[in-house]
């Protein structure tokens, strides 16, 4: 007796349950095989899945054990070929490699015979399922994106921090609205802190760490599954927290992104505000693999990517000698390509460190000089903060501007005025990282005129020194240290005779305000306490020299 499977397919919810549900198409195909003699060896099912991509587990499965050396059947039933497949180009392929191992794909509802009449009107039928297929999901397409433009939202799960509810019913459907969901938004605002600013006890953390200790608190996602480091990266980046998701985004047919000019703009409720949010993507972009190397994110070395050759400007690395005991700072210039391309000098780490350490405590932290830096400062605050705000006002109205090009641009591709093609495409995309830059900008203008530097005064200031030089010279806490330094200073240079220091001025009024704000350190990124001209330069000890200016 000749043996068949059968393979019964389904891609969405509404057909499982109308005339081409799953047990239907299954029940037909049985009928068939008793009819014309066939028993069932095996049945495949894939339910859920589209039959415009052969990328279905049941159905890959089902072929492999078609063309096994040692097959279980000869005959593969269909309901209709648009079961099988809606793409005729994977209609054709499959068909010829189950032919060539002897296995028919029987279609019991299109009875089309054999020989080359049949195998042409098959092939127009599959081309003729799949312009019905592409029609059908352009339909889908422009329901879905019209649903979105009227505020509803599409089927998707909502993402971490909200959650859907049934706004309306048209008919025997549900429109959807979304809204907050309280303890997981809380615990996005707790991610964003703890990258940006930390947990009062460590500097900012990374996103490894975040997960980590997310996980030590009993905190989980919302399948119940502990926080992975791809979730906390997806979090950081998601622009819904400040109200922006896009509908249409993505083409999950071919896993790319669509042109912008298709996304449909979302408005979500808030959860994280501006200046947080946009000081999260600049640390991000400042630790992306492709800009900053992993070696320099993680590093717990005081001066990684602070310290530089005073011969040729190249980074300072870490190098240990003697089975790890000693450990040096070297010009990575010299140790790459050897004496012949620079001369730098190597400086055990530990005498570097205590050299900026030491320039920190006894230049800056001391109480009466830091008073003294940050009274002066402070002096000049109603003055800076007018010229934050002319500066706010003119970025404010380059970004309106920017916005109001893209609309016109959409407009009239919309109104076939235009056509989109690569050098208005590239234009678009130029005006638009115009408006992200803008924002970036905008929100660090709103975060330094938020910070209450005229309530700076003199206990403020002590306190603030006192912490930084506990935490400068914490054994337990390299990594805290760390970001107070790459925060303080901007260049450590270091040559034969002197290592010159030099920070940006303003930092230090960021990081002694962000003190009096939180009541704690949070080491943060403001450049400016000193300008190279006027950095102090600092003798090596082995040079025996005392300070000079």
């Amino acid at each position: 007796m000749k043996k068949a499977a059968i393979y019964a397919r389904v891609s969405t919810g509404k057909q499982a349950a109308g005339e081409l549900s799953l047990p239907d198409q299954k029940r037909q195909c049985q009928n068939f095989a008793e009819t014309k003699g066939y028993e069932i060896a095996a049945e495949f099912v894939d339910a859920g899945v589209s039959a415009r991509t052969d990328k279905r587990p049941e159905f890959q499965r089902m072929i492999n054990l078609a063309c096994a050396a040692h097959r279980t059947f000869d005959a593969i039933l269909v309901h209709s070929q648009s079961r099988f497949a809606r793409n005729t180009k994977d209609l054709l392929i499959y068909k010829e490699k189950l032919e060539a191992n002897g296995v028919q794909i029987l279609s019991i509802t299109q009875d089309l015979g054999e020989g080359e009449t049949a195998d042409v009107l098959r092939t127009m039928v599959g081309a003729l399922d799949e312009y019905q297929s592409k029609e059908t999901a352009k339909h889908v397409a422009r329901s879905m994106i019209e649903n979105a433009r009227q505020g509803y939202w599409n089927g998707a799960q909502a993402p971490f921090g909200y959650r859907t509810y049934a706004a309306e019913t048209r008919g025997a459907r549900i429109k959807k609205k979304i809204e907050i969901e309280p303890q997981e938004a809380e615990t996005v605002r707790l991610i964003f802190r703890l990258y940006v600013f930390g947990d009062g006890g460590s500097g900012p953390l990374g996103v490894k760490q975040i997960a980590t200790k997310l996980n030590a608190r009993g905190l989980r996602v919302r399948s119940g599954r502990p926080f992975r480091v791809q979730f906390v990266d997806t979090v950081l980046r998601n622009t819904a927290y400040i109200g922006e998701h896009y509908f249409n985004r993505n083409d999950s047919r071919r896993g790319k992104q669509r042109p912008r000019e298709e996304w449909i703009r979302f408005p979500m409720p808030r959860i994280v505000e501006d200046s947080l949010f946009y000081t999260a993507q600049e640390k991000l972009d400042r630790q992306h693999p492709l800009k900053t190397p992993p070696r320099i994110v993680r590093s717990d070395v005081l001066l990684t990517a602070v310290a530089k050759c005073g011969e040729c400007g190249a980074p300072m690395r870490k190098l240990s000698g003697k089975s790890g005991t000693y450990h040096y700072y070297r010009c990575s210039k010299k140790y790459e390509c050897g004496k012949a391309a620079c001369t730098g000098v190597s400086v055990p780490m530990a005498e570097l460190d205590e050299i900026v350490v030491g320039a920190l405590e006894d230049t800056i932290l001391k109480p009466n000089r830091l008073r003294k830096m940050t009274e002066a400062l402070v002096s000049r605050a109603s003055e800076r903060n007018e010229a934050f705000a002319a500066r706010r006002s003119l970025l404010d109205g380059e970004r309106r501007q920017a916005r109001r090009q893209v609309s016109e641009l959409y407009r009239l591709v919309g109104t076939g005025e235009m056509s989109m093609d690569a050098t208005l495409s590239a234009h678009v995309k130029g005006l638009q990282d115009k408006v992200e830059t803008l924002n970036r900008q905008i929100a660090h203008l709103d975060r330094e005129r938020s910070l209450p530097v005229e309530s700076i005064g003199a206990e403020v200031v002590e306190g603030f020194g006192r912490a930084v030089s506990a935490a400068l010279r914490h054994p337990d806490n390299r990594a805290f240290a760390r970001a107070y330094v790459q925060a303080l200073i901007s260049d450590v240079t270091v040559s034969d005779s002197e290592v010159r220091i030099s920070g940006p001025k303003a930092a230090l009024l960021h990081q002694t305000a962000m003190f009096a704000a939180k009541g704690e350190l949070v080491p943060s990124f403001a450049r400016e306490w000193r300008t190279r001209r006027d950095s102090n330069p600092w003798p090596l000890p082995s040079e025996g020299n005392a300070l000079s200016s």
